[in-house]
């Protein structure tokens, strides 16, 4: 009787065993998936899913890699890897599929003298995780761009969401939680502006980023902000700037931010994460909240 192995690839020709997941996350840390798949095409993602659930697999779906820790024991199941990157333009909409990396859609915008996204420059990740995460700031957010959303539903259907259902808000959408449905393209409503208004407000957002930390590996941004307080600024007052535990780092350059200064391990990170939270609480009287999603453990 043939195994799991040999029927996942009887679908997925290409998949591969025992991937470092390391190597596809901007932190630079996650042990090994069992199974990994490369899916180039919306039919690939779909596929895939349904093979695993035909054959009882767990899967994770894999973006950018950004906002993640992955466990130092990898991934027990199958990690379908999202490189669905067709994108479309038709005067000012996009339709792009989920797995163009986010910086590719800016720069798609750009080009085409359409103006909305400018907030999203520098921030790594995927169109995907852009926006089951709805990526941006308290007062701009991609979802605010957002005509619909389409997905493949609990039920293996094809579904349209539009914006009026992804309830979007602060760094939140249905999708960030819900890994049931999963998101296969986006349609964003942009507007046409000069190429002057669009590269000044392309230098005003690089500004604003210019001291996040680029010379180590990070996930970006560790903690939501609480209301009305800047998370950077708490745990700066909680003094926890420069905190290392083994090889993760609260940054020097931004707080907010912890590194991968070698050879840290997921445990590492967890280790200084709960510190933070326990100091921030202990000190200051709030309680932090993660803002990345934790894989494997």
């Amino acid at each position: 009787m043939p195994n799991i192995l040999e029927n996942l690839k009887k679908i997925l020709p290409d998949l591969k065993e025992n991937e470092v997941l390391a190597l596809y996350t901007t932190f630079k840390i996650g042990g090994p998936a069992k199974y990994f798949f490369i899916a180039k095409s919306n039919d690939d993602v779909i596929k895939a899913i349904k093979t695993a659930k035909e054959l009882g697999i767990n899967f994770f779906i894999l973006g950018g890699g950004s906002n993640i820790l992955i466990s130092d024991k990898g991934f027990n199941g199958l990690v379908i890897k999202m490189e669905n990157q067709k994108i479309k333009i038709n005067n000012n909409i996009i339709f792009t599929e989920s797995g163009l990396p986010l910086q590719k859609l800016i720069r798609k915008a750009i080009e085409n003298s359409l103006s909305g996204l400018e907030f999203c420059i520098g921030i790594p990740g995927t169109v995907g995780g852009a926006i089951a995460g709805n990526t941006g700031s308290p007062k701009e957010w991609i979802g605010q761009k957002i005509i619909k959303v389409t997905v493949l539903n609990p039920e293996e259907e094809i579904e349209e969401i539009p914006k009026s259902q992804c309830d979007f808000s602060y760094r939140y959408s249905r999708f960030k939680y819900d890994d049931k449905s999963i998101i296969l393209s986006g349609e964003f409503q942009l507007e046409k502006a000069s190429p002057t208004h669009i590269q000044g407000l392309v230098n005003e957002y690089l500004e604003k980023r210019k001291n996040q930390p680029i010379k180590y590996p990070s996930a970006g941004s560790i903690f939501k902000n609480p209301e009305g307080k800047k998370a950077w600024q708490l745990i700066e007052e909680a003094g926890l700037r420069g905190k290392k535990i083994g090889s993760a780092e609260v940054s020097e350059e931004h707080a907010n931010f912890i590194i991968n200064t070698g050879k840290a391990k997921a445990d590492d990170i967890v280790i200084l994460i709960s510190y933070i939270k326990q100091q921030v609480r202990d000190k200051l009287g709030v309680q932090m909240q993660e803002e990345i999603k934790y894989i494997g453990f």
